[in-house]
């Protein structure tokens, strides 16, 4: 069956505490007397840089013995969020504590570059055994750098960008015993992602002209995001030609793209069937199509499953739909194995 990771009660109170702050600090700003406003605003900065940061302390890195380094992480949002929100007489005071805490995150980044070299180390190990860049990306870094949100995010991002901006690199060559499925040819994928890079590029282009006579800053802003998003899509296409479905001695790597992927031991995988793109999967079954409608190949597995996802955490199912090109070839060669 597909189960997530449980939400602790704790995860909830922070969430609530942080929207209290904001929204109650927004209405208070909206609603008190002009000669007042400074003051509220005041402690609302105070609530946002040392409060929340407290209680997130207390209520989740305590209690769930996460990394003291994701309270830099957090200390940074809380600033951002204060120098867009607040008033421009506290966005000073906001500039001010982010020069403060420059040198704690300098101090993080000269750890990790110092580790460079045992992250390259993992990475080649890893890749030794197992031929998925961005699997083999992420267990070399949180085992150097720790299994933080910051390092998840850091290498979400140089995955993405691994696969967006040098996009056009051949992949790394892998042994002639491992067999190769793609998964984009008979949905037609490509021609998908030109039509909607094509649509998005009008659309920015006309955005930008629209938002550039109210707010030359926000056109920027819009812009570049757009183009974030560009990259992404490109990034997700590459992924998806390159890194294809593999069948190893007694190992299968699923994936797609950048979205999802899970080693299974063949072991584990009790059977494997052809279906047609109307089967409806049930609750237990992770849809694992490149597209909504584009199933072929259903498998069941002995024991559940851990799949993961980027940006998202990894869930567990007890069966998977996903289109393979040349299913017949991938079910008889994968029934020859278990």
């Amino acid at each position: 069956m597909i189960i997530s990771t449980s939400i602790p009660k704790n995860i909830w109170f922070t969430a609530i505490i942080a929207l209290a702050i904001v929204f109650g600090g927004l209405f208070l700003l909206q609603h008190v007397p002009l000669i007042k406003r400074d003051a509220i605003a005041t402690a609302l900065l105070a609530d946002m840089v040392v409060t929340f940061p407290l209680a997130y302390y207390f209520l989740l890195v305590r209690p769930l013995q996460l990394r003291k380094w994701n309270i830099v992480f957090v200390f940074t949002c809380c600033c951002a969020v204060a120098y867009f929100v607040l008033p421009p007489h506290q966005q000073y005071y906001v500039l001010q504590l982010r020069k403060l805490s420059t040198f704690l995150e300098l101090s993080v980044v000269i750890y990790a570059i110092s580790k460079i070299r045992k992250i390259i180390a993992a990475f080649e190990k890893s890749e030794a055994v197992f031929p998925d860049f961005a699997h083999n990306l992420y267990q070399s870094m949180t085992t150097v750098l720790g299994d933080v949100v910051v390092i998840k995010l850091l290498v979400s991002e140089l995955i993405v960008l691994r696969f967006g901006l040098f996009c056009w690199k051949k992949p790394s060559r892998q042994p002639e015993a491992i067999t190769r499925f793609t998964v984009y040819k008979e949905s037609g994928y490509p021609a998908i992602f030109g039509v909607l890079l094509f649509v998005l590029l009008i659309e920015v282009f006309a955005f930008h002209l629209l938002l550039v006579q109210y707010s030359k800053i926000a056109a920027v802003v819009v812009s570049l995001l757009s183009v974030y998003g560009m990259v992404f899509i490109v990034s997700d296409l590459s992924a998806t030609v390159k890194s294809p479905v593999l069948l190893m001695k007694n190992q299968l790597l699923l994936r797609v793209g950048l979205r999802w992927r899970t080693s299974i031991h063949t072991s584990n995988i009790l059977s494997v069937e052809k279906i047609s793109d109307n089967y409806q999967p049930d609750q237990f079954c992770f849809k694992g199509g490149i597209t909504k409608n584009s199933i072929n190949v259903l498998l069941t597995f002995n024991h559940p499953v851990t799949i993961e996802r980027i940006y998202q955490k990894p869930v567990t199912a007890d069966k998977i739909v996903m289109s393979i090109d040349s299913a017949d070839d991938f079910i008889k060669s994968l029934n020859s194995l278990i």
